[in-house]
């Protein structure tokens, strides 16, 4: 299975804009043969949106467009950040997107609240693990904060039980000594689940925030096997190959 992570810069509130730089990544993963597209947390909307999570005609928007991008993009599968509307609020969601429509969604379930983080303010936890399978790769969905915690992601993953690929999609800001630990922990969650881990983070500044982007994939050893540029827009490509000892194997493209 060939994976793709699309660290890309988002303009909050910039629906439209944000869509059309979805798109742009969509052909060129046509171009390299990907079948799995992946995009940061919240990409379509940007992050942190703040109180236009509060505006039922922007929530509207954005999942039209979520629909808009799987009609459009139908020829991979596609792992998309958005604000999912639910129960007269909102969730922090992945839609996964194939063959022309939104095919599951799994919503972010550990809620930060801390520091540059707000999120119970905005969102409702998910409560349903979610898994899909692509190329032969069973791959278990999380979002940001959901990885920060081994303990609990356990837990809240058992019910799928064996994956071979825990993907991560990220809005995780920089700041001194960020690096390390978001290494360490990587490391930790392939380690621990014995599989191969893909974390995709946003890039560039929003106000006073500045998301370093650093996407990684690591191998189900723990080791890190790519990493995505500092600070500006990339694309981490990499074939993704389930073994049949159990183990997953990275190997970076290009």
């Amino acid at each position: 299975m060939r994976i793709a992570l699309a660290q890309l810069n988002a303009t909050v509130g910039d629906l439209e804009g944000n869509f059309n730089k979805m798109v742009e990544a969509y052909r060129r993963a046509l171009d390299a043969g990907v079948d799995l597209l992946v995009f940061p947390e919240q990409f379509l909307c940007g992050y942190p949106t703040e109180d236009l999570l509060l505006k039922q005609h922007f929530l509207d928007h954005n999942l039209e467009l979520v629909e808009k991008l799987a009609a459009t993009c139908p020829k991979l599968t596609i792992v998309a950040g958005f604000a999912e509307p639910f129960g007269g609020g909102c969730r922090n969601s992945a839609a996964i997107c194939r063959d022309g429509e939104i095919d599951d969604i799994y919503a972010k379930n550990a809620l930060p609240n801390y520091g540059v983080f707000d999120e119970r303010r905005y969102f409702e936890a998910g409560t349903r693990p979610v898994a899909l399978e692509v190329a032969g790769v069973r791959v278990a969905m999380s979002v940001c904060f959901d990885m920060w915690n081994i303990g609990q992601l356990t837990e809240f993953l058992r019910p799928i039980g064996r994956f071979d690929l825990l993907l991560n999609i990220s809005a995780s800001p920089f700041h001194i000594g960020k690096i390390a630990r978001r290494r360490e922990i990587i490391k930790r969650c392939a380690a621990g689940f014995r599989c191969a881990a893909a974390y995709c983070n946003l890039v560039g500044g929003q106000d006073e925030i500045v998301f370093d982007g650093r996407s990684i994939l690591a191998d189900s050893s723990g080791r890190i096997v790519a990493e995505a540029a500092a600070f500006e827009e990339d694309m981490l490509i990499a074939d993704v190959t389930a073994m049949d000892d159990g183990h997953t194997r990275i190997e970076p493209v290009g």
